[in-house]
């Protein structure tokens, strides 16, 4: 009798969630001197921009505490992407961007502790450094 071999394929997205991560803040960093241009370009950073930050904490790969955290601090994030400040800004949005910079440095600080737990550097290991590195700049182009 002839037994099945079970299948040793991970996810389609389960070992490159660095990559995938790398992809949507490239796609962002392209999008964002179209987002002012145009509705479209506007509209197209918001959606690529909200993906990043939901990618973001996916590629963080937390443990179930962290990770409720993690997505608590997500949703003003996806609020300040989604729903632009208007200028005479409330404390409501200063708060709101404090917690997204919050965010942003765990997210940066989570995937900086995984980059550095690999003993030998993949092309996993080297998105991971790209995406620090991106992260970083956007979180202190977002806060000045």
């Amino acid at each position: 009798m002839m037994h099945a071999i079970p299948s040793q394929r991970e996810p389609l997205l389960g070992g490159h969630r660095f990559f995938l991560l790398f992809i949507f803040l490239l796609a962002t960093l392209v999008l964002f001197p179209y987002a002012e241009a145009s509705h479209y370009g506007s509209y197209a950073f918001r959606v690529i921009g909200s993906f990043a930050i939901i990618v973001s904490v996916y590629a963080a790969n937390v443990h179930r505490s962290v990770l409720i955290f993690a997505v608590v601090l997500a949703i003003p994030a996806l609020f300040e992407r989604i729903v632009l400040p208007k200028l005479d800004s409330h404390s409501f949005f200063i708060f709101n961007i404090l917690l997204t910079l919050v965010f942003d440095v765990m997210i940066v600080v989570i995937i900086f502790r995984h980059v550095l737990a690999e003993r030998e550097p993949t092309s996993e290991t080297i998105f991971g450094a790209l995406c620090i590195y991106l992260l970083v700049g956007f979180t202190f182009a977002s806060v000045y």
